[in-house]
Formats: structure tokens, sequence, C-alpha cells
């Protein structure tokens, strides 16, 4: 071996506190989502943007993937094969369609895509899923509540204990300015 063959390795503070940062970043990584195929996300990205009438763009992508996870958990290969017809059909329309061309491609996608397309927008605006747990009881599976849609649509108002204003705030009575 030559004398230049091997290089000294030094660990710095900067070489630790940049590996510690680095950890929840890593950790956050999940193989579904690393492996998720983006041409089909972003088709049902846009598809979601058409039937809940709100532009999402590719900063919802991590909540698209939850949510996509949350409506197709325990489905069947039919039931999938069935979102996805849904989801094709409704990407093909405008950004602006209106809810007549919507529901025609509703239709076209078969039965039960017009309830599959509620159930989507139900979940995308209220950051829940109802779960069955037995025969007759169910319950809500919350999938994001400080990202629902519901926070974008009401723009005069926030999720609770989300922060607003300067300290102290709400203390005031409200003067009608911001």
């Amino acid at each position: 071996m030559t004398e230049h063959s091997r290089q000294k390795f030094k660990v710095t503070r900067r070489h630790v506190i940049g590996g510690l940062a680095s950890i929840p970043f890593a950790a956050s990584f999940t193989p579904t989502f690393a492996l998720a195929d983006a041409p089909e996300i972003n088709k049902f990205i846009y598809a979601s943007s058409i039937l809940c009438g709100i532009k999402l763009d590719k900063s919802f992508i991590a909540l698209a993937h939850q949510i996509w996870g949350a409506l197709t958990l325990g489905a069947t290969d039919k039931e999938k094969r069935s979102w996805r017809r849904m989801i094709n059909q409704i990407s093909t329309l405008p950004a602006n369609a209106n809810s007549q061309k919507i529901n025609k491609a509703l239709r076209m996608a078969g039965r039960g895509a017009k309830e599959q397309a509620r159930l989507l927008a139900k979940v995308w605006y209220t950051g829940r899923i109802k779960r069955k747990i037995g025969p007759k009881q169910s319950t809500f599976e919350v999938i994001n509540y400080d990202d629902a849609l519901v926070w974008l649509a009401c723009d005069f108002t926030k999720p609770p204990v989300t922060c607003g204003g300067h300290f102290g705030y709400w203390q005031h009575p409200f003067t009608g300015k911001v």
C-alpha cells in the first residue's frame, strides 16, 4: 500500500450533529412511501383536487399517501381496481371541470364510483375515516387533523390549539381587523 491509499478519517462535532439531525428524517421514511409509484400518487392528488374543489399540489404528497392508504386499507384487489378506475376516470378531466362533467365521469367509472368520490372528499376535508370495530360499532381513525382541507375551505378559522397571532391575542375582543 502506498502512503496515499488511505485517508485519515477524523470525526468532528459537525459530523456528529449532522448525523443526529438526519435521524428523525430517516425514521420518517417508510418503505411504502419510498417505493410508491409517483405517477399513481400524482394522479390521485389531481383527481382529489377535482373532487374536492381545492387545488392540491405536490406539497400534499405525504397526506395523499396517508389518505390513499386509509381508503384502501383492508380492500380486496377488486375494490382497489375500482378505486383506481374511478381515479383514472376523474384524472382525465380538466382541472376546472364542472359538476356535470364530474358526474358523467363517475358514471363512466362504474358502480359505486360516486360513493367512493364522496368518501374520498370526506376524508380529505375532515382528516378522518370511519372504521368498523364490531358488527354494529364503529369509530373514527384520525389521519391528519391539522392538514384537513376544511381549514383551507374555511379561511376564517384554524385548527384549535394552532397558534394564529401574537402572544396573548386571544385576550382582546375581536375588532374585525387582523
